[in-house]
């Protein structure tokens, strides 16, 4: 662990409360920890010399500058004064007796000084004293829990890792690597559908198997290059980040090396390490079989690298992506000291203070330091607003509500007020400048925005169609005849349209002619001779069978005749209808559409609902960019929700956007047109009754003109709705 030189102010223990000239002349220095390790640390970003302090009571690592090693050099001197002026005269620094005061501040607060001062050593105990539930709420989201002190054993394997680190072994996993993903590429699609093994109880064993094993072997990469450096693994365990279980290695001994490389080295250990096994991984499963071995090469080859360098690459929390970030840019406490320059920077944007940066860099390293603290800002407010709604959704609902609040409140609510705090407390310097002109002007612009209503529109998707329309079809398997219509074709109700021949109900109305002429025949020999009663009663039961089914025959052939059911305009005949082709009567033949200007016919969504009124005005926009939009007003608002949408076009699985159940593909039913969200149906009409109805069936949105609202009102109304919602138990 890394710290700068300048830190926290401490207690001053030995500091006498004489009445002197200057203070500084009575103020005796305690001496420093007697087991506390000075090691050589790697130049600064200047070129310049530095060290590292190791703490080895608490394995923790400070890195100073060369002025703080001078001083502490002539540290037996005990006197601030004294020091300044030995390192004065014997270096080319020029330190004052501030400068040595502050340097002990920041040892003192690091309890890196032999101290007497009880009452010091008391408050600071109880300043890091804190109850259950504070500790609970800082440590639920990530915590650990060691193991097991690997040290002893890494010493005595560490040799027989040793090939691992060649140049053959590098070049093999290389050769492996692109091996396996030639052959995988040839099987492209039997390697896509491995993932499918997963989905059983023995694939989520092997799952859970495979992943253990990844990640120790994660973790014993980062342990095997530290002790090849020569650092010390204290422990090994497993930390909980957010109730998830992943393992951890303690490897910030690597503080104490001089050589940037090769804290890098033990930082990307792990990552290389899963890498290398993914090539194998990937060249096994073109040769193994298909079952559970194949399916745990999958996982080893996909799933498991790129989760690891999704997450552990992540430069924006303290995993390995961080250290490297680090390590790279030779910045140790990468994220404090590039929050702190983030602060300044923000606080000269908003107020221009004029305070002097807290800690000078070169120009490309000032830049990159802002962009990842304010990317790392932006980072973790999505990653904590996602945590929320996890822990939400996963535990109880009463815990699940008290853990969203600790997240919005604590990681979220609590940082941003406490800047808010210190701005409040910089106020004395504010003067009013360009940057607090800027400023003022932008929040009372943000207010002006967010508390005045304006005058907004309900955008409501919706479908613009005529009010009466028909599909025609054939009543039974026939020949086209005649095609007395065209497309476009103004038609009047009962108007002739086409003209079906069906032999099929020709030769069935023969056979019945024949049948009821030879029954009348029978009736009237029977009749005739005056016996046979019963007979003549079966007789006229079949005289009455077949004149029923003649009138049916002659019912279908009326019908074979296709008449205009309404009064409007034909559209979309069906192709290549022409006399003589044969027709089924599922083939919709034509599609009638009735007079009128049509309707439009959509849905809002709830929090809407109460903007949306019968009268108001309306645009319709179809989604189609030449057609003009359409003048409506609102004639009807139902006040229950659909259970599914009678607007098969407006459905997410048909394009639509409105998202319900069903998904694309899948046969449309009532089931799967039930929307996801509440929505109310709503009905318009065109403004200008003259006007032509839709050929065809529209889709587009209508934007009604609605309640004028402000942000903030309709921020509260959605918020107090979501409550309401979820207080039900």
């Amino acid at each position: 662990m890394g710290a700068a030189v300048l830190g926290t102010p401490g207690g001053v223990a030995g500091l006498s409360a004489a009445a002197v000239t200057d203070p500084m002349d009575a103020v005796r220095l305690p001496p420093l920890r007697d087991d506390l390790h000075l090691l050589p640390g790697p130049p600064g970003p200047d070129g310049s010399p530095c060290w590292t302090i190791h703490d080895p009571a608490r394995n923790r690592y400070f890195r100073i500058g060369h002025a703080a090693f001078e001083i502490i050099a002539r540290w037996h001197l005990c006197a601030p004064r004294a020091i300044a002026a030995a390192v004065a005269e014997e270096t080319v620094l020029e330190p004052d007796a501030d400068d040595v005061y502050e340097l002990y501040r920041f040892l003192s607060a690091n309890n890196l000084t032999q101290t007497v001062d009880t009452d010091y050593l008391a408050r600071q105990v109880a300043m890091r004293r804190t109850s259950w539930w504070m500790w609970l709420l800082h440590n639920y989201l990530f915590f650990r829990i060691p193991l097991v002190r690997p040290d002893a054993f890494l010493n005595a394997t560490v040799r027989f890792v040793a090939p691992f680190y060649s140049a053959a072994w590098c070049w093999a996993v290389l050769g492996a690597g692109l091996l396996g993903l030639v052959l995988a590429m040839r099987q492209w699609d039997a390697f896509r559908h491995t993932f499918l093994h997963f989905f059983s109880l023995e694939g989520m064993a092997l799952y859970g198997v495979t992943l253990v094993v990844t990640k120790t072997l994660h973790e014993l990469g980062h342990a095997y290059t530290a002790k090849r450096y020569g650092c010390r693994v204290p422990t090994m365990g497993v930390a909980f980040l957010v109730m998830w279980p992943v393992l951890y290695t303690d490897t910030s001994d690597a503080w104490k090396l001089v050589s940037r490389r090769a804290r890098l080295g033990i930082a990307s250990a792990g990552i290389l390490a899963e890498l290398g096994l993914a090539a194998f991984a990937t060249l096994a499963w073109s040769f193994l079989p298909d079952g559970a071995l194949r399916s745990a090469a999958f996982f080893v080859a996909t799933v498991s690298w790129v989760t690891t360098l999704t997450i552990n690459l992540s430069p924006f929390m303290r995993f390995d992506g961080y250290y490297l970030l680090a390590d790279a840019l030779d910045v140790p406490n990468l994220q404090d000291r590039a929050f702190a320059l983030a602060r300044w920077r923000l606080r000269e944007w908003l107020f221009g203070l004029g305070e002097e940066v807290p800690e000078r860099f070169a120009p490309w390293m000032h830049r990159t330091l802002l962009v990842y603290a304010f990317t790392t800002w932006i980072y973790r407010l999505i990653l904590f607003l996602g945590i929320a709604a996890l822990v939400y959704h996963v535990f109880i609902k009463v815990l699940g509500i008290l853990l969203f609040a600790v997240e919005i409140g604590w990681f979220l609510m609590r940082p941003l007020f406490k800047e808010i705090v210190a701005w409040w407390t910089l106020r004395h310097g504010m003067g009013l400048n360009r940057n607090t002109l800027a400023t003022l002007c932008g929040l009372g612009g943000l207010l002006w925005l967010v508390l005045t209503p304006v005058a907004g529109s309900v955008a409501v998707p919706a479908v613009w169609r005529a009010e009466a329309f028909s599909t025609l079809f054939a009543p039974v398997p026939a020949r086209m005849a005649d095609v007395l219509v065209q497309p476009g074709q103004r038609v009047a109700a009962g108007d002739l349209l086409f003209r079906l021949e069906a032999p099929e109900v020709e030769n069935k109305l023969a056979q019945a002619d024949l049948r009821i002429a030879m029954a009348q025949e029978r009736i009237d020999r029977l009749s005739a001779a005056r016996e046979g009663l019963d007979r003549i009663r079966v007789m006229e039961e079949d005289l009455a069978a077949a004149l029923a089914e003649r009138q049916g025959l002659l019912d279908s052939k009326a019908r074979l005749e296709v008449r205009a059911p309404l009064a409007g305009t034909v559209v979309d005949i069906a192709d290549g209808l022409r006399p003589g082709r044969w027709v089924n009567p599922k083939l919709p033949l034509a599609q009638l559409v009735g007079d009128g200007a049509g309707e439009f016919v959509g849905y809002v969504a709830e929090e809407d609902l109460a903007r949306v009124a019968p009268g108001a005005v309306a645009r319709f926009h179809p989604d189609d960019p030449l057609r003009p939009r359409v003048e409506a007003r609102v004639t009807a608002v139902d006040h229950v929700g659909v259970a599914a949408l009678d607007v098969p076009a407006l459905a997410s699985l048909n394009g639509g956007p409105v998202a319900v159940d069903g998904q694309p593909g899948v046969p449309t039913t009532r089931q799967n047109l039930a929307p996801v969200d509440a929505v109310y149906r709503v009905t318009l009409a065109p403004l200008d009754p003259a006007q032509a109805g839709p050929a065809h069936q529209t889709r587009g949105v209508a934007r009604v003109d609605a309640e004028a609202r402000s942000l903030l009102g309709r921020f509260w109304r959605t918020a107090l709705a979501v409550l309401i919602r979820e207080a039900g138990f």
